[in-house]
């Protein structure tokens, strides 16, 4: 359906629009949705606790940091991440709601605590569980014994200092490095600002292995942020009710360790490939396929008679290959990493992708890398971490772009990519999924929508646009049932039935899951999903239940062209709006004119997307008929809300269902047929009879003169004969006679801006609505009961005459300026009334 009228505050600000006309705009949905459900796969991770600024560990002038309980300070071996995330909730984009009932367990291959480390018990702080000053010890220890733990012995401590102006995203590697480089050799030549503030902002976070305080300060302008990291000394961790990390774990070489895992074709693998001496002599991470993936993954590779998953023999893996792929040179704790975070193997440096999604127990999360799933993480040994994986972490070496254009599958996808032009919007350093449909599901469409959407149509961008996410979804995060959202912020569903098949939307199956690229992943589908943006104006309008003016179409022999309009906007009447007599009349006159009949649905479009967050107030809009005009108004009708924008018209017929998406463009429903005027305001008034006497004050004022100025957009509010037969007859004949008092008269029936009928709201007790006339006076306005609307003192019995430079109403008093409110000398006697 339209999103009907009920819109408070659609238009305020004019922000509502989220635009993704290409790919790499940023994902709407990773901010700005921050859906606290239980079943969303992105949530903020619970096992973060904020610690106040007085528990924080503080930083002296010469940052030295605090003599340790216990241990000396010892080297954290692990490199820090390459991107430290030292805030890892409000991980972007997602795929959310998954079906879990209560209890149920929890995805295989996730995360539990005791993997990572306890809990916070109840605060994490104190030994003993919850900090609290009641528990063990509390009335017989002295309250100065309870520590943190991270002030406890082998507890290791990282340091970072940075300045804020350092932006290395909007360089390129090079030039980072250089200018980081000046950065440092000119750091001691920055003048302060001494008129700015010196102050210091700290924040401070723990989770169950990790405690760290991120302070900025900003010294008289020079803005530097320090970050102290407290963790358990490599091969130490924490065990419930002691303060540090006291529990020390036997370490054993690499190999010893991936032994231990009982991944033995791994094992095997790295002694056939000549590899065991590489992971005996170095310090390595390897994410160790266990035997089934790597006894599936070989059957595989045989059935493609020894190629990649793509289809490619230059792609094809070598054992040493497949070895190296999996292993990341130094110490890789996952805990350090965030989603879509990216290191880089020792097979040529292709990519491995890490992904975090959270599943049915939030205090458990599912990692995966490359789309592998991870089922027992770091394993520690001597000289490395040992990662088990449900998988085999195919390397990623090409862009999605590339593996599209190579793909034996994916030949009309390309060729749709290409004809839109859309491959430039997949960027480079992006994270993406793409649900491509292979040959076969181009060739179930209609022959004659499949050479459209090949030939790139308008139709191609929304349809190609709807397969593809701004984040990744690999196929392990799917459980039953989930939902994620495509680059346009349509929700797509997917489900994993019980047949362990992948179905997408309900119509599309799956099948071929988690191509890695190196900026996303594909995932291949049999059948080609087209969603209601993808439907031509015809067909929209038709499901909007718009029909009366989709038969107006037909009868022009209109059907085609319109459904040629790309990057348009059409507003289309009500199938009510056919109904008014001045409509039926105008449609019969033009009945069997084919050219006529155009005009006016060309009336009804124009060139470019208008959306409702674009609309302003009083804007003139050219149409497609030979750019005749349409105006847009914008009106706050809520008494108690008189600066909330909630109502629009165009030509003074309300709009009202809007943003419908259409094959690249928008549909608006509007209230009644939009009839171009063809007469201004005092044209208007000389051709109706019932206007002779208001036309005869009106000749040689002032007045007379604006009301047939075309540029203006103004409302005028018009006594009829009878109206002016009701006044006094002398006021009256002053009128008539008076050019200058007739003046000041019909002035305070023009109000300044252009009032439609449907933008005045309900009239309410203690809240007045003014309009400004002419004459610098206001008038109030409002509308009593379903239909009568007041304009000052007179009612409006016929509303919205159209004109070319404005619109007329009827009303039935005369609006005689109000007296003064102080005495006045000389003043016009017309103002008593």
């Amino acid at each position: 359906m339209l999103k009907k009228a009920l819109i408070l505050g659609f238009f305020i600000s004019h922000v509502c629009c989220q635009r993704f006309n290409e790919f790499h705009f940023a994902d709407p949905f990773s901010q700005s949705w921050n859906w606290h459900s239980r079943h969303n796969l992105f949530p903020e991770e619970r096992d973060v606790e904020e610690i106040t600024e007085r528990e924080r560990e503080p930083l002296g002038p010469n940052y030295q940091d605090p003599v340790q309980a216990g241990t000396d300070e010892k080297p954290v071996l692990q490199p820090k991440p390459q991107k430290p995330s030292f805030n890892p909730s409000a991980i972007p984009g997602g795929v959310v709601d998954v079906d879990a009932a209560p209890g149920a367990a929890p995805f295989p291959g996730t995360f539990p605590e005791s993997d990572f480390g306890f809990s916070s018990f109840g605060g994490g702080q104190y030994p003993g569980g919850g900090g609290s000053l009641l528990g063990l010890g509390g009335f017989f220890g002295s309250v100065s014994d309870l520590k943190p733990w991270w002030k406890g012995p082998n507890v290791c401590i990282e340091r970072e200092e940075s300045a804020d102006d350092e932006d290395d995203d909007e360089e390129d590697a090079g030039e980072a490095i250089e200018a980081k480089k000046n950065e440092t050799e000119n750091q001691t030549e920055k003048v302060p600002n001494f008129f700015s503030t010196a102050i210091s902002l700290s924040n401070c976070r723990q989770s169950a292995n990790k405690y760290e305080c991120v302070t900025k300060i900003n010294n008289h302008g020079v803005v530097k942020t320090f970050t102290v990291r407290y963790k358990c000394c490599y091969g130490f961790m924490r065990t419930k009710g002691t303060s540090g990390c006291e529990k020390q774990l036997e370490l054993k070489p690499l190999l010893d360790t991936i032994n231990d895992l009982d991944a033995k074709v791994f094992r095997n693998l790295v002694q056939s490939t000549g590899l065991e001496d590489t992971f005996k002599n170095g310090n390595y991470t390897v994410f160790v396929p266990t035997d089934v993936a790597l006894n599936e993954f070989n059957e595989k590779m045989t059935e493609l008679n020894n190629v990649d998953l793509r289809g490619d023999a230059k792609n094809a893996l070598s054992n040493n290959e497949l070895v190296l792929s999996h292993a990341v040179a130094g110490f890789v704790d996952l805990t350090d990493y965030a989603n879509e975070d990216i290191i880089y193997s020792e097979n040529k440096n292709s990519s491995i992708r890490i992904n975090t999604y959270p599943t049915q127990n939030y205090e458990e999360k599912m990692v995966t890398v490359n789309c592998a799933r991870i089922t027992k993480p770091n394993n520690l040994a001597s000289n490395g971490i040992a990662h088990l994986i449900q998988g085999v972490a195919v390397p990623a070496t090409q862009s999605l772009q590339d593996i599209i254009k190579e793909h034996r599958k994916l030949t009309s996808l390309r060729k749709a990519l290409e004809s839109t032009d859309s491959f430039k919007n997949l960027r480079e350093n992006g994270h993406y999924t793409i649900f491509a449909p292979t040959d076969e599901a181009f060739d179930k469409l209609d022959p004659a929508v499949k050479q459209k959407l090949l030939r790139g149509d308008a139709c191609a961008v929304s349809i190609i646009k709807h397969h593809v996410t701004a984040h990744t979804v690999c196929s392990a995060a799917i459980n039953g049932n989930a939902t994620t959202h495509n680059i346009e912020g349509d929700i797509l569903n997917l489900e994993r039935n019980s047949d362990d098949q992948l179905i997408l939307e309900e119509k599309s199956k799956i099948i071929e899951s988690d191509i890695m690229a190196t900026n996303g992943v594909i995932h291949l589908i049999d059948t080609i999903l087209i969603p209601d943006s993808a439907l031509h104006i015809n067909a929209a309008l038709k499901n909007e239940n718009l029909t009366k003016f989709n038969e107006l179409i037909q009868e022009a022999g209109f059907a085609e062209d319109i459904d040629n309009l790309n990057n348009a906007t059409v507003f289309a009447p009500s199938n009510e709006a056919f109904e008014d007599p001045a409509v039926v009349k105008k449609l019969e006159e033009i009945k069997g004119d084919k050219e006529k009949l155009r005009d006016l649905i060309l009336y009804h479009t124009l060139s470019g997307q208008l959306q409702s967050c674009d609309m302003n107030n009083n804007a003139v809009l050219k149409t497609n008929d030979h750019d005749k005009e349409l105006r847009l108004n914008l009106y706050s009708t809520l008494p108690l809300f008189t600066n909330v924008i909630n109502r629009a018209t165009i030509n003074c017929a309300r709009v009202v269902g809007f943003d419908e998406k259409s094959c690249g463009s928008v549909i608006h429903e509007v209230s009644k047929v939009l009839l171009p005027p063809t007469q201004n305001i005092l044209d208007l008034i000389h051709s109706e009879s019932k206007y002779s006497t208001l036309s005869s004050i009106i000749k040689d004022t002032e007045v007379e003169k604006i009301l047939q100025e075309n540029n203006r957009s103004i409302t005028f509010l018009a006594p009829t004969d009878e109206t002016l037969a009701a006044v006094d007859e002398a006021d009256l004949k002053t009128l008539k006679e008076d050019k200058d008092k007739a003046t000041t008269v019909l002035k305070n029936h023009i109000l300044t801006e252009v009032l439609c009928c449907s933008g005045v709201g309900p009239q309410s007790w203690g809240f007045n609505s003014l309009v400004p006339t002419m004459s610098r006076q206001h008038l109030q306005v409002g509308r009593t009961g379903s239909h009568q609307i007041r304009i000052g003192r007179a009612v409006v019995t016929s509303c919205d005459n159209l004109a070319t430079n404005g619109v007329v109403h009827t009303v039935n008093k005369v609006l005689f300026p109000q007296r003064p409110t102080s005495p006045s000398f000389g003043g016009f006697f017309l103002f008593d009334f």
